[in-house]
């Protein structure tokens, strides 16, 4: 018990910036959730008071009208009474009707933010539609953003998942992998499966196929209504079903949008790679920023380094990692160190001889390095995040 008091704390002292963050942002949604759900119950029961006032004004003054202007015998009165029944009839209820409560104003905030809809209650005045409008379109973004989040750090546990296993099996990975479409799609299959088996379940009845159903259209962001529970105990274990969902949809399109991005760019050159940007972590850098700080690292002039020509560079490097060469062929070459008749040689065959002792240099090189990095155990991460320009 006290190694895992001391390992908690070690974490979260680790990482109080990253779960504060987190914390703070679930916070938000939950009280921005029950803040829509306030005004809407507000403007809503006020619309419900209104109708009915205005039905019952109704007909009280068509049965006046015809009682004055009819003489007073049974025949009117069964004429008036059947005016208003067809002319006005009463607001009536079914016992499966849902009306708006603290509960429903809460779904239905919560279905605008994230876009599913609750399906069994919408408003109907006019001032409750305008903040609909107003309320999504603050709200929406920003739910995006974190549950987009959330799908990162499942992305990141799937990680650790495979890389551990791979390692049981006496594999050692040089990258972390990111998720694999077969991955996700066992992912959705494994969500869907479960929603089916469990939310019935939590209705006192077992329906696979129309539980699996109705997790589907959760999924897919088209209603998620027949999910609420007729408990409310249960609706907690609902809604994180329900944010899990959305975490996975925010995988399925990071990796969708991978796909589009090599369809995109099939068939056309890259241009513009100097201004690509690399995101380390929460802060990025372009290319060319970094090429030229690697130039100050090992004493490069910058205005060599402002010569190369990146698009040649990366399109010989992808080359490289498909198989297609052995080696980034050397386009340029320093002044001085060669004799200048046979640097057309070396541009024409794509390398240089190497000296005899140049193993020897490069070991006492790497010895003497004034900063290493070691990506394999995570102390720096980063990720191509764009593209360049075509």
């Amino acid at each position: 018990m006290w190694f895992c008091c001391v390992a908690i704390s070690s974490f979260y002292v680790k990482n109080r910036k990253t779960i504060g963050a987190n914390c703070l942002c679930a916070l938000f949604l939950l009280v921005y959730v029950f803040i829509g759900a306030f005004v809407f119950l507000h403007l809503e029961n006020r619309g419900d008071s209104r109708r009915l006032n205005q039905t019952y004004q109704a007909q009280i003054c068509i049965q006046n009208l015809l009682k004055n202007k009819s003489s007073p015998d049974e025949d009117s009165s069964l004429l008036a009474s059947h005016l208003t029944s067809e002319c006005v009839p009463e607001r009536e209820y079914t016992p499966h009707e849902v009306s708006w409560s603290l509960k429903t104003a809460a779904l239905y905030s919560f279905g605008i933010l994230t876009t599913l809809g609750y399906g069994k209650i919408e408003p109907e005045s006019i001032n409750g539609r305008i903040f609909t409008v107003l309320y999504g379109f603050v709200g929406i973004p920003v739910t995006v953003i974190i549950f987009t989040n959330f799908g990162r750090y499942l992305q990141r546990l799937e990680t650790i998942v495979r890389i551990r296993i791979s390692r049981s099996e006496g594999k050692e990975l040089e990258m972390e992998p990111s998720i694999s479409s077969v991955t996700l799609c066992c992912m959705v299959w494994s969500y869907l499966i479960v929603g089916a088996l469990f939310i019935p379940y939590l209705k006192g009845r077992f329906d696979f196929f129309n539980g699996i159903y109705f997790a589907f259209l959760c999924f897919t962001a088209i209603e998620y209504g027949e999910l609420i529970p007729d408990n409310d105990m249960y609706l907690p274990i609902v809604i994180a079903y329900i944010c899990v969902g959305l975490a996975i949809s925010t995988i399925a399109f990071d990796i969708g949008s991978a796909y589009v991005r090599r369809l995109f760019y099939v068939g056309k050159r890259l241009r513009n790679i100097a201004n690509v940007n690399i995101w380390f972590g929460s802060r990025s850098l372009r290319v060319k920023d970094l090429i030229l700080a690697l130039g100050q690292n090992i004493g490069l002039e910058s205005t060599f380094l402002g010569d190369i020509d990146l698009e040649q560079l990366v399109q010989a490097a992808i080359k490289v990692k498909e198989g297609k060469l052995a080696a980034v062929p050397q386009f340029y070459y320093m002044d001085g160190i060669w004799p200048p008749e046979l640097v057309p040689l070396f541009m024409k065959e794509g390398y240089v001889p190497m000296f005899a002792d140049e193993h020897e240099e490069n070991d006492l090189k790497k010895k003497d390095s004034v900063i290493s990095f070691d990506v394999r155990n995570g102390k720096t991460e980063g990720s191509l995040y764009g593209v360049g320009e075509i």
